[in-house]
């Protein structure tokens, strides 16, 4: 082999190995992207799956707290004299409604200082975590006249996640609120 086979073999040699280290660079920038999509998407997917966890806490926590209000006002109904229950509670402050007029569809009645709205006292919330309540579980109990004679008390309780908030309306604006009722037959 003469001197000029060698010179045209190294010199190919060095322009394949530039032409290649190119394509490398484009081929591993191209990779870092993807890359970088791919880590974006699922910090997107983590966040959103957390949020959805912590929305259906919240709403089981709501959920609990409206089952403690109608089993608090249950019990005092059932359980306490009549004298000695929440003034909302007593026969001589309940309501007595038909099923066309319920005292808790209206939004006054679920004012503070409402003569028929409860707040449960939180003292009476079993769950260990409740210095987070930032607004307690409420009832409100009201007579149904079913027929001429017959009476039931019915309950309508309501549950709020400790992250509740709401307008001057009254209207949520944050949180989750859960809305529970019982019917006890009065005697």
């Amino acid at each position: 082999m003469d001197s000029y086979d060698t010179m045209f073999t190294t010199v190919s040699t060095r322009v394949g190995m530039k032409s290649s280290r190119g394509v490398s660079l484009i081929i591993v920038l191209i990779m870092l992207v993807i890359i970088g999509i791919t880590a974006g998407t699922a910090m997107r997917t983590a966040t959103s799956e957390q949020r959805a966890t912590n929305n259906l806490r919240m709403e089981a926590i709501a959920q609990q707290y409206a089952e403690a209000a109608l089993r608090y006002c249950e019990y005092q109904i059932q359980q306490v004299a009549d004298g000695s229950r929440p003034s909302g509670l007593r026969a001589a402050n309940m309501p007595t409604t038909t099923a066309a007029a319920s005292a808790w569809e209206t939004v006054n009645n679920w004012a503070a200082g409402s003569a028929i709205l409860v707040t449960v006292p939180t003292d009476r919330l079993t769950d260990a975590n409740t210095e987070g309540v930032s607004t307690p579980p409420q009832c409100i109990a009201e007579q149904q006249l079913v027929g001429a004679t017959y009476r039931a008390i019915v309950i309508t309780a309501r549950g709020f996640s400790p992250d509740y908030a709401a307008n001057n309306d009254g209207v949520t604006t944050k949180g989750s609120v859960v809305w529970l009722q019982s019917v006890i037959n009065a005697i």
